[in-house]
C-alpha cells in the first residue's frame, strides 16, 4: 500500500499510508494528512490515486511542493520520490516499481578488426585544441642543447668561486 513517510527530525520515522481515491495534505485539521508545522499550509497538496500510484497536486501553496528538489504544480509519483512541502520532507513509498528506461536503439555496428591493425578507426579526429609536436623535432634538440649549456656554464661559475673565494691557497715549495 503506498505511504509517505517523512523525514524531517520533526517528524522523523512518521508514516501515512495512503488510502481512497483522493487526500488532501494540510497544516488543518479538516486534511485527511495532518502535518503541523509552519512552512506548510493549510490545504498544501493534494493526492489523487492514478490506477496503482498517486498525483500529487500543489493547491497554490505559500512554500510550494517540490518533487526530487524540482518544484511542480502537478505530477504523478514514483517510489522513492522525494516530496518536499514547505520544508518538511517525505519519502513516497510504494510496492509498484517505477516502469524502467528503455534500452537504447542500437545504432551502426563497429568493425573492431578493423582497428585491431591501425590502432584507431580511420574516420577518427583528433578533438584537441592543442597541436601535438612531432616527436625528435628541431625545435626540441636545439631547446636541450641550450639547457645543457647552460648547466654546464652555472657549473663552471660554480667550480671558480669555489677556487677563488672557498679552497685554501697553495703553499710555493723551494
Amino acid at each position: 500500500m503506498p505511504r509517505l513517510v517523512a523525514q524531517s527530525p520533526e517528524f522523523a520515522g512518521k508514516s501515512f499510508v495512503l488510502t481512497g481515491p483522493e487526500i488532501t495534505v494540510g497544516r488543518l485539521a479538516d486534511n485527511k494528512i495532518q502535518i503541523e508545522h509552519a512552512s506548510v499550509s493549510g490545504h498544501h497538496a493534494a493526492l489523487k490515486l492514478d490506477t496503482l500510484d498517486y498525483v500529487i497536486k500543489d493547491l497554490d501553496s505559500t512554500n510550494g511542493t517540490r518533487i526530487n528538489g524540482e518544484r511542480v504544480v502537478e505530477q504523478k509519483l514514483r517510489r522513492n520520490d522525494i516530496l518536499r512541502l514547505g520544508n518538511i520532507e517525505l519519502v513516497y513509498d510504494s510496492e509498484h516499481a517505477p516502469p524502467g528506461q528503455p534500452m537504447p536503439t542500437p545504432s551502426a555496428r563497429v568493425n573492431l578488426a578493423e582497428c585491431a591493425s591501425r590502432g584507431r578507426p580511420a574516420d577518427f579526429v583528433n578533438a584537441s585544441p592543442i597541436v601535438k609536436r612531432a616527436k625528435g623535432s628541431l625545435g626540441q634538440k636545439w631547446m636541450m642543447i641550450l639547457a645543457l649549456l647552460a648547466l654546464l656554464a652555472a657549473g663552471g661559475l660554480g667550480y671558480f668561486a669555489w677556487v677563488v673565494f672557498v679552497s685554501p691557497p697553495v703553499a710555493a715549495s723551494s
